[in-house]
């Protein structure tokens, strides 16, 4: 079994890697979306740019010593929160616009996630700027801390349902050759990280609802063990090897 300390570790190299992986996925994102034009690559990019690149990264370095509680920790800690609202709103709009552009819940469901991000972060921001030590901080952060996880949880949910729910239709689909292989591989890719992201926020939202303390050996292992399967459907998916492509193709005429 790992310590405490050796968890710890664990987790700060998982994060790296899913930020690393973030960061090609962002950069492979705009390139389709530049290519294509289409409205799922640019929403995901911005989503992956506004969350992975700027948000999540600059958060952590406005926390670091010396910034905490200082002008410019709170500026960093602002420019942050700017990026993961941003990418909240891409986030939620983007099962919207893939699979239900044409139900008028979804188009609220996707405003109203987007309304709960601006005003959270928002909240985050003016908690962190009017407290003068960490402990005040820590007290009026955690509402909206909270309220921005679920914020971040809800869309990643919605992906997580949809994307199950047509990978079983195209499924369907590949079995009678009316699909291709890797295409549906993806949908089943991009279900597994969208959950893997669910389990990851839940630990954390009762984390925090609860008071416990996020650095317990158990809480740590679901993040860095969720992070890193994430992270590793994102990579396949975006950046699939042509012998894992290959060997779906083979599965799949076996299988007709």
């Amino acid at each position: 079994m790992f310590d405490k300390c050796h968890m710890l570790q664990f987790t700060a190299l998982a994060g790296a890697a899913s930020l690393l992986i973030g960061w090609l996925v962002t950069y492979r994102l705009f390139q389709l979306a530049r290519k294509t034009g289409a409205a799922p690559e640019r929403l995901l990019a911005i989503a992956f740019g506004g969350l992975f690149c700027i948000g999540y990264p600059l958060a952590a370095a406005s926390r670091a010593p010396g910034l905490g509680e200082t002008h410019e920790g709170s500026l960093i800690f602002a420019i942050a929160m700017l990026g993961i609202v941003t990418g909240v709103a891409a986030l939620s709009r983007f099962p919207y616009v893939v699979f239900r552009s044409d139900a008028s819940w979804a188009r609220s469901l996707s405003l109203s996630i987007a309304c709960l991000g601006i005003l959270s972060g928002s909240g985050s921001v003016v908690a962190i700027t009017t407290s003068a030590t960490r402990p005040e901080t820590i007290a009026a952060m955690q509402p909206w801390a909270i309220a921005l996880l679920i914020s971040i949880g809800i869309p990643m949910l919605w992906n997580a349902i949809e994307s199950t729910l047509y990978y079983r239709g195209m499924k369907k689909r590949l079995a009678i050759g009316l699909a291709d292989a890797a295409t549906t591989h993806r949908f089943a890719l991009w279900a597994i990280a969208a959950w893997s992201a669910c389990a990851q926020i839940s630990v954390i939202l009762v984390i925090r609802g609860s008071g416990l303390p996020i650095l317990a050996p158990l809480p740590m292992s679901v993040i860095a063990i969720s992070s890193l399967v994430g992270s590793l459907c994102w990579w396949l998916a975006f950046f699939m090897p042509n012998a894992y492509r290959a060997r779906l193709e083979r599965a799949a005429y076996a299988r007709a």
